[in-house]
C-alpha cells in the first residue's frame, strides 16, 4: 500500500500549499467586504449563501495562483457528472484536485457524483492486496483541497474514501502550518518513496495510454 500522505506530498509539496492560506484569507476577506458595501446581501437570503459567494471568491484567487504560474499547474473547468454547472480542476502531475468547503474539518463533502467517481481512482492507497496489481489503475488519483464554509477556520489536502464517509488521509491544517515551506518533506522512509515513486509512474504510463479519458 502505498503512504498517502507521502504521495500528497510528490504531488502537491509543502512550498505550494504554503501559499493556500493567503489565498483563502484574501477570498474570505473579500467577500466580507462586499457584505458590508452591498445593501442587496443584507437580505436574510444573502446571508444564508454567503458560502456560494465565499466559493466563487477562492476560485478566482486559486485560479490567479495558476494563471500567474505560482502553482504551476495546469487546471480546466470542468461539468459536473450533471451538467449544472463547473468546477475548477487542477492537473497535477499524476493526480487531480479540487476544492470543497466543509462546515467542520472532520468532515468529508457531500456526495457528487463527479467527486465520487474521482474518489474510486484512490484505491491504490486502501490495504486491499487486489490493488497492488498496476492493472487496477483506471484513472488518476482525486484530492480534495478542503477549506471552511462561513468562517475561515481550517484548511487542508485530503484524498477522499471513495465511500464519501471518511478520508484517507488529509493533511495538518494548512492555516497553522505555513512555516512548512522551509522544506517540502519531512524524513521519509526509502521504501515509502519508492512505493511513491513507482505508483507515480504506473499512473504517468496509464495517463499516457489514456490520453483522452481524463
Amino acid at each position: 500500500m502505498v503512504n498517502a500522505g507521502h504521495f500528497i506530498d510528490s504531488e502537491f509539496p509543502a512550498r505550494f500549499r504554503a501559499l493556500i492560506p493567503a489565498a483563502l484569507k484574501a477570498a474570505y476577506a473579500a467577500v466580507d467586504d462586499l457584505y458590508k458595501t452591498e445593501v442587496i446581501l443584507q437580505v436574510r437570503s444573502a446571508l444564508a449563501e454567503k458560502g456560494h459567494a465565499i466559493h466563487w471568491a477562492v476560485d478566482h484567487q486559486i485560479e490567479r495562483l495558476l494563471k500567474t504560474l505560482k502553482l504551476p499547474f495546469d487546471y480546466r473547468w470542468v461539468l459536473y457528472e450533471r451538467p449544472t454547472g463547473e468546477y475548477l480542476q487542477i492537473r497535477l502531475p499524476t493526480s487531480t484536485m479540487s476544492i470543497s468547503q466543509l462546515p467542520n474539518p472532520t468532515n468529508v463533502p457531500r456526495h457528487a457524483f463527479f467527486r465520487h467517481n474521482r474518489a474510486l481512482n484512490n484505491a491504490p492507497f486502501l490495504n486491499f492486496p487486489e490493488f497492488d496489481n498496476e492493472l487496477q489503475i483506471t484513472g488518476l488519483p482525486h484530492l480534495i483541497l478542503a477549506h471552511g464554509y462561513q468562517n475561515l477556520s481550517f484548511a487542508y489536502v485530503g484524498l477522499p474514501h471513495w465511500s464519501n464517509a471518511e478520508w484517507i488521509y488529509r493533511t495538518p491544517n494548512l492555516l497553522k502550518t505555513p512555516h512548512l515551506v522551509v522544506s517540502d518533506e519531512s524524513k521519509v522512509e526509502a521504501s515509502d518513496v519508492e512505493a511513491v515513486v513507482t505508483l507515480r509512474d504506473e499512473l504517468s504510463r496509464w495517463a499516457r495510454d489514456n490520453a483522452n479519458d481524463e
